[in-house]
């Protein structure tokens, strides 16, 4: 099964009408396309019909970031659009990016993945990327998630059977990563809590 990249996209608009007909355009036509690339086309007012036929171009399936993308639109009075949901192992970067350019939006991308160990948050004007942030998925759930959610993973990915302890290369490893990032005081209560499973 592919691993799932989840996305959350935000999406600032100038005017009411352009993000009212992007939310007309990404709600209920997913469905109607055989392909991500199609769909993305139709969303970005390349194309103008529904053809449920779309022959994928010559362009790789991943062109707007990955090969299917299952997601929900939030709408907000205030001109704001929200687009949250699971791709195909890499992010909606290209489609994010281009929305903004293609309906003079503002935008924001944070995705993550962390069977593959990544995540990041890129920022976008009407022109395009303005910022990229990367990091691992484990500094991203520290960072910008939770902390405490991020301790109590941290145990259960070191800890190892009682019988045979937990092992050093491990904790090595652990706190030479974790010290780019964390509090030494947030490791520290790691370490505590496994030294005392010993």
């Amino acid at each position: 099964m592919a691993n799932h990249c989840y996305n959350e996209i935000f999406l600032i608009g100038k005017d009411e009408e352009s993000i009212k007909e992007l939310k007309d355009r990404l709600t209920g036509t997913y469905d109607k396309f055989n392909y991500l690339n199609g769909w993305c086309d139709y969303v970005l007012k390349v194309r103008d019909d529904f053809d449920y036929n779309f022959d994928e171009d010559k362009r790789a399936h991943y062109f707007y970031g990955s090969r299917w993308f299952d997601f929900e639109v939030d709408y907000d009075d205030d001109n704001t659009l929200q687009i949250n949901g699971d791709s195909a192992w890499s992010p909606m970067e290209k489609f994010t990016e281009e929305l903004c350019k293609v309906y003079n939006l503002g935008g924001n991308l944070e995705y993550s993945e962390q069977g593959c160990d990544f995540a990041g948050i890129t920022n976008f004007d009407s022109f395009g990327e303005t910022s990229r942030q990367e990091f691992t998925y484990s500094e991203y759930e520290y960072k910008y998630l939770d902390k405490d959610y991020w301790i109590e993973n941290q145990i259960e990915w070191l800890k190892v059977p009682k019988d045979s302890g937990v092992s050093k290369e491990d904790i090595d490893e652990f706190v030479k990563e974790a010290s780019k990032y964390a509090s030494e005081e947030d490791i520290n209560k790691i370490l505590n809590s496994l030294n005392q499973l010993k």
